[in-house]
This record gives structure tokens, sequence and C-alpha cells, in this order.
């Protein structure tokens, strides 16, 4: 083990619990350091930064914004532009996810790497550590499986770009040399330099590795996705290893398939060993019988996330849970609470400096220290990187406090609403629907998305559901209607004045998800890294789910 992760996690929690504790303080110091380190940008001279002295003169001068407001000063920037929203340099450009739209360039400075580097990155292991108490760290920190991958992709003037997860490894790599001797997988695996799914690959290294302590992921879809194919190819798997052969199903280039049978040999002891572990249903603590060192798997899940998180809470058994961070394209909010306690977030001070705007009360802007508990409120933020007093679009409830630190939970997407008739309905209210919906009729609901339906003389929501024992369920279209109704009572009003028709709904074939996700590695997006698509905003994805339907409709 080359880093010390008991020392970097020791670290990052005293800093944490330090800062939180004048975190009040801390948001005052933030933002006057932004203010007076960019006060001579064109930004900075735009707003008169240099006559800011409290976060009310910052409000009066500096306007709400959006990525709009910055989209052709970033194209200057990419361009070369310096100067322009900070006086860093960035060093990374981070490409939004796509789920709500075209792919956007955030640039990222590297003081916002550092600070991501210790809370996102460092954090975790500070968690790790004080959740197995006097235990010996040789014992909780050994071989890492990181699921995902960190593609080399770049600019045209060669600064990195990618998604905010890879952020602190690729930049590591770039200017420090990432030590990968901690990780089961080779180097090439962890910084390919295409994007494309290796998971064939990274299991066989996963399978081989008896000293595995962590499997590290970002959503925890995907840690599902790869424990799924892991036992739905356990036999091909285990026949590879035993031979040292790559079956010739597995779809690699013959560079590919030649170099990496020579870092897998035969192993027919490790194969025996494996094929000994019983896997009949349930699945319960499978993981750890697989790795029977295995301490922790890292992945955000929760309530957005509901399937595929009970179904890694019966794959991982014991093993606790760490979702790790509340993060978007533009930066890293909010840090686990706790291990194994999803949907709680701490707000670190040190992140950006916070505004509040309540749900209830909108002509309202807050600071740290006059929000309450129990309250939803938007985000805005001005960040290290450039972007100042914006409006992120989440909105959070206030569940608890850290110090002085708020502690949220994520409750809904501002610009995922639909919004056919004023009923707005948003992201939160779907998940229930949909969690109402699989409880009344036992269905497991692996997968679900919507979009406005226009063919007829009334429109209505068009929901795609994938789920088991679609062909069993009596009047799924009724009961999916009342559950949205109950969840959105707006719906419901909008409804019985024939504003909106009853909704459809169609079952999609098993896969197609996964059929999707696999798409998006086809056009260069890491698999992996999307997060759950829940709305249908293009053409190409609305005629992509209409493709995967079986010929069984509900519709009211």
């Amino acid at each position: 083990m080359k880093t010390d992760y008991a020392a970097l996690g020791k670290q990052a929690l005293e800093r944490l619990r330090a800062t939180c504790r004048r975190a009040d303080e801390v948001q005052r110091e933030l933002l006057s350091d932004i203010l007076n380190k960019n006060k001579d940008t064109e930004f900075g001279r735009k707003y008169g930064f240099s006559e800011i002295e409290s976060a009310a003169d910052f409000q009066k001068k500096v306007p709400l914004s959006e990525y709009d407001d910055y989209a052709d000063d970033i194209l200057r920037i990419v361009d070369g532009g310096e100067n322009i929203l900070t006086a860093e340099n960035p060093v990374y450009f981070c490409i939004s996810s796509g789920t709500t739209g075209d792919e956007k360039f955030v640039p990222v400075t590297g003081g916002d790497v550092e600070i991501q580097y210790l809370y996102d990155y460092g954090l975790v292991f500070g968690a790790v550590r004080e959740y197995y108490g006097g235990m010996d760290e040789t014992e909780i920190f050994g071989k890492i499986f990181q699921v995902g991958e960190f593609g080399k992709t770049f600019m045209d003037d060669g600064r990195i770009k990618g998604i905010r997860s890879g952020c602190v490894y690729l930049c590591a790599d770039r200017f420090a040399g990432f030590d990968a001797s901690d990780y089961c997988v080779p180097k090439e695996l962890l910084f390919p330099g295409s994007l494309e799914d290796q998971l064939y690959l990274k299991l066989r290294f996963a399978l081989a590795e008896r000293d595995l302590t962590a499997i590290h992921g970002v959503f925890i879809n995907r840690v599902a996705g790869v424990m799924d194919y892991l036992l739905q190819n356990w036999d091909m798997l285990l026949n590879d290893m035993e031979t040292g052969t790559i079956d010739e199903a597995v779809e690699l280039s013959e560079a590919q398939r030649h170099h990496f049978a020579g870092m897998l040999p035969p192993d027919p002891e490790r194969a025996l060993e494996l094929r000994e572990i019983p896997l009949d249903r349930p699945l319960y603590g499978v993981i750890r019988k697989i790795w029977k060192k295995m301490k922790y798997i890292l992945a955000i899940g929760g309530k957005s996330f509901p399937y595929f998180t009970e179904k890694i809470m019966e794959y991982a058994g014991d093993v606790p849970i760490c979702h790790y961070a509340y993060a978007a394209s533009e930066c890293v909010f909010g840090v686990t609470e706790k291990m194994n306690v999803p949907d709680r977030y701490i707000l670190f001070p040190e992140a950006v400096f916070f505004e509040f705007i309540p749900v209830k009360e909108p002509h309202k802007i807050l600071t740290m220290p006059e929000i309450d508990t129990g309250a939803k409120y938007e985000i805005v933020f001005t960040s290290r990187s450039g972007l100042y007093r914006y409006r992120l679009g989440d909105v959070v409830e206030v569940v608890g406090w850290f110090g002085k630190a708020p502690v949220v939970k994520y409750s809904y997407r501002i610009n995922q609403a639909i919004n056919i008739a004023g009923e707005k309905t948003n992201c939160e209210q779907l998940s229930t629907a949909v969690k109402c919906f699989s409880e009344i009729t036992g269905a497991d609901v692996t997968g679900y998305c919507v979009c406005e339906d226009h063919s007829g003389l009334v429109p209505r929501y068009l929901f795609y559901i994938e789920c088991s024992d679609n062909d069993t369920i009596a009047n799924a279209g009724e009961i999916l209607e009342e559950c949205m109704k109950n969840a959105n009572f707006d719906y419901r009003s909008c409804e019985s004045m024939n504003e909106i028709a009853p909704l459809k709904l169609a079952f999609l074939r098993t896969g197609s998800f996964q059929r999707y996700e696999k798409k998006l590695a086809g056009t260069g997006k890491p698999m992996g890294q999307n997060k759950l698509l829940h709305f249908l905003d293009t053409d190409e994805k609305k005629e992509f789910f209409a493709r995967q339907i079986l010929k069984k409709e509900n519709s009211l």
C-alpha cells in the first residue's frame, strides 16, 4: 500500500470538523478570498469586486446567473483566453453528464481540484477508518476495485477534459503521476486511451485478487450492473480464469486480447475456490463470499436509486456502503454525514460560498447561518472556478446540522420538471409515484423514464417502465395513474379539469436501460458515470425508448 489512506482520511476529517465548527466565518473568508483573487479579471472589474465588503454587497452588485450567462466567456477560455472569469487558469474542463441537454464545459481551477481531492477523495478513507474503530489499518485498506474508468481525453490545447468524478484522478496522474498500485486493475484499464466497456477485463483482475477490501464506483446503479454482469457470466469468467483464456464471445480487439491474456495467467486454485460459493437466491452477502476481506463499497445511492440501492444492500450483506458525495458537474458540495446512511450530506463550508432561495419564499435569498431545519431551498453558489451566484437548479431539504454546517438531502432538480398545464411534476414526485406502483403491484422496477405525449387532443404523460412480471400486472396503467395523482395534487387537479389526459404506460423489454448505457458508451461517453435517465428531453432519447417497448401497452 503506497498511499497512507488512514493519514489522508484523518487529515480530511479533522479539517471538516474544524471548518464546520466555524462554518459562518469560513464562508465569509471564502467569499472574501474569491473576490480578492479575481477582482482584476474581466468579470471582477465588471461587477466591482474590489468594492465589495460583505455578502450583502455581493448580492446587490452581482446578479444571479445560469450556465448560458457564461457560455460565451467559457468558449473564450476554451480557446485560450485568460483572466476572464478567474485569475487562475483552469487545469480541467468538466463535461456535464448530458442527461438534461447538450454537453457543456465547466472550467475547473487547481484550487478547486485540491478541495475536491481532500473532501471528495480523502474524506472517504477517514469515514471508513472511523467506522472500523480499533481495527488495524492494514486490515481496512488493501486493494481497490474501481468499477469505472477515467479515459484520457483532452482539449485541443492539451488541457484535460472529462467527468467531475474523474477530475481528481486525471489531474493527479497528469501533474504527479497517479499511483495505481493499490488498485486491482493495471493502470491502462484505470486510465484507458479510449472510452469503451472493459468490464470483463476488470472483473477478471478483480476476481483474481483475494485481498480486495473496497469497491469504488460513482452511482450505485453502475455497481449493481457490475455485480449483475458478474453473476450472469459467472461460469464463463471462472472457466477463463481456470484456463488462462479469454472467451471468444468477449468483444475485444485482437491487440487487447493478446496483451491482457499475458497478464491473466491460469489460476485453477482461485477458480475452484470461487466455484464453491453457493449462488442460489437470495444472494445476501455474496460480495463478502467472493472477497472475504471486503470492508466497504463506495457509491452514491439512496432515494434517487431505490431499486439499485436495495439490490446492492442485498449483495453487500453486512459490508457498509459509503454514499460519499453530493456533487454536480459544476462542483462537489457535500460529503456523506456517516457510513451506511444515504441521502444525508454535509454542505462543507470550504466547497463554495452558498446562498439559499427558500422554496416557500422565492423572493428571499439567505446565507448559511440563516437557513432552518426542515425547510427546502434552491442552492445558489459561488465557486473558485468562476461561477458567481450560480443557480444550480437543485432543491435540498435541511435535515440536520454538523457543527454550524447544514446536513441536507437532495429533493429534486428544478429544471427536470414536466409542466404540461401548470402541474410542475418534479423528479421527487415521479419517483414517489413509481415507488407506489412498485409497492402495489409487487413488481421490481429496474428503471423508468417519462416524456410529454401530444399525440391526442389533450396532452398526457408517457411512461416507459422496465420491470419484472409485467405480463401479470392487471390494470397497470390505472394503478400508476392513481399513484401519480397521489404524488402530485396539482396533477390530479389538472386532470380533473381535462387539462391533462390520463397517462399512457408502456413496458420496456428487459435490459433496455443497459442497452441505452451501452449506446452512450458507443458515442464516447463513459459508462457508469451517467445518472439514471428519467426525462426524455430529446427526439433521440424518445426514439430509442420507443423502439424498446413490448407489444403489450397499458394506457387508460
